[in-house]
C-alpha cells in the first residue's frame, strides 16, 4: 500500500518542513531532541513543551503530529521571517526563507553560504546565478559556463534531436516558426 503523504513535511521528524511566520514563509527543520528543546525554549517561547512527554521524542512528536504542528504554527505567525531566522540560527535549528529567485539570487544568506557564481555576460553584462548547494570534499562543485541565451542552441537542438536538415530549420525560421 502507498506510505501517507506528507508534502514538504517529514514523515518521522516534527516539527519539519515550510511554516509561515507573520510576514511570509520558512523551512524549518527540527531534527532531534536537542533542537526541539532549544525550539521551544528559544525559539517560540514555549518551554512547557520541552518537558511534555508527548513531544519528548521524535516518535512522540510524530504520533502527536496534528496537535504539535497546530500550535507551532500559531506561535510561528507571531514573530516576522527575519525574527524567526535570527532566533533559529542562534538556536543552531536548520532553516531559511523560501524566496523566488531574484529574492534568492539578492539574499545576504545566500551569499554568505557562498551560493553565488557571478560572471560577465557579452550581452547582458554582470550576471549571477545559483551555484550548486553542495561540496565534494570540500570544494563547491565550479559553474562551468554560464547558461544559454535565448535560442542560442536551437539550430543545434532542431539538427541533433529532431533530425531536421538545415533547409528545414531554415524554412521554419523564415516562418517565424523558431
Amino acid at each position: 500500500r502507498d506510505p501517507p503523504k506528507f508534502g514538504n513535511a517529514h514523515p518521522s521528524i516534527v516539527p519539519y518542513g515550510v511554516f509561515e511566520a507573520a510576514d511570509g514563509p520558512l523551512v524549518i527543520t527540527v531534527g532531534n531532541n536537542g533542537q526541539f528543546q532549544r525550539f521551544c525554549r528559544e525559539v517560540i517561547d514555549c518551554p512547557e513543551w520541552a518537558d511534555d512527554e508527548r513531544f519528548a521524542t521524535n516518535t512522540a512528536r510524530s504520533a502527536h503530529r496534528d496537535v504539535l504542528l497546530a500550535e507551532v504554527r500559531e506561535r510561528l505567525q507571531r514573530f516576522t521571517r527575519a525574527e524567526l531566522l535570527q532566533r533559529l540560527t542562534a538556536a543552531q535549528i536548520p532553516c531559511g526563507e523560501v524566496l523566488g529567485m531574484l529574492d534568492a539570487l539578492q539574499s545576504e544568506r545566500t551569499a554568505q553560504a557562498g551560493l553565488l557564481h557571478r560572471f560577465e555576460d557579452s550581452e547582458a553584462g554582470a550576471q549571477a546565478v545559483l551555484a550548486p548547494p553542495y561540496a565534494l570534499d570540500g570544494q563547491r562543485l565550479p559553474v562551468r559556463m554560464p547558461p544559454p541565451h535565448m535560442g542560442q542552441h536551437t539550430h543545434e537542438v532542431f539538427k541533433e534531436l529532431l533530425k531536421l536538415d538545415d533547409s528545414a530549420i531554415a524554412d521554419l525560421q523564415s516562418r517565424g516558426v523558431i
